[in-house]
């Protein structure tokens, strides 16, 4: 069993948000996890961290990719190497020990504009052809919708960021990986007419992960401590 969960925390510097995470990973056995939007300076990192899960791994780039991205794992149990990263993703190599099951995963955190997120649409539809024989899971805040039905509320014109998306979905080979629970990923926390609820975060895969894992799903949770849900996949071997 492979327990991954992908979660744009929405901070890290406050002990509210960073039980919550601990929670999380307690809560779900987890062995792999991809933080993002962390805000936490570099000197604060290893208090952090050590705080936050003192046995496991971590890997960070801050002349890369800054505190938007995290990645933690369970040295135990899996195997992690870094393929390749950028200032939206980290794209790395996961071999779990008990049965050395290999997958390929990318941790994604979309920009919020949509001519800054096509260097994330370019760099996925590269990193395809890498990954045709090998199970690989793309997950994360996209910063996107496919779709009108994934927006709640009074939003702009997201014609243009959608047909990017779904170009990229497309070229890059990726499907959409069954979801349970909440519907809308994110919320702008106001209770005014202002309130908007959108499904900015998700899980995407290759066909080789569908036909190594046919069964498996994530779940998006209540947003807990953040205005984003955790998603949490449960990959069985």
């Amino acid at each position: 069993m492979l327990n991954i969960a992908v979660w744009n925390v929405r901070g890290l510097n406050k002990r509210d948000h960073q039980l919550a995470l601990k929670d999380l990973v307690s809560e779900y056995r987890l062995l792999f996890l991809g933080i993002l939007e962390t805000r936490v300076r570099i000197n604060n990192v290893m208090h952090i961290q050590s705080f936050l899960l003192p046995q496991w791994k971590w890997f960070v780039d801050y002349a890369n990719v800054g505190n938007r991205i995290w990645l933690a794992w369970d040295d135990n149990a899996i195997d992690v190497h870094i393929l390749d990263l950028g200032e939206q993703y980290i794209h790395c190599r996961v071999m779990n020990r008990a049965d050395s099951e290999i997958v390929i995963i990318t941790v994604v955190y979309g920009a919020s504009e949509v001519i800054g997120r096509r260097a994330l649409w370019n760099s996925l539809q590269t990193l395809a052809p890498q990954c045709v024989d090998v199970p690989w899971l793309v997950g994360g805040d996209f910063n996107a919708v496919r779709d009108i039905n994934e927006v709640c509320g009074i939003s702009g014109d997201i014609r243009i960021a959608m047909e990017d998306f779904n170009n990229c979905i497309q070229e890059a080979g990726l499907l959409p990986m069954p979801m349970q629970a909440e519907w809308y990923t994110w919320h702008n926390c106001s209770m005014s007419t202002r309130s908007l609820w959108k499904r900015l975060d998700r899980i995407l895969i290759n066909d080789r992960w569908l036909a190594r894992f046919p069964t498996s799903s994530y779940h998006s949770l209540t947003p807990r401590t953040s205005d984003h849900s955790p998603l949490v996949l449960f990959v069985e071997s």
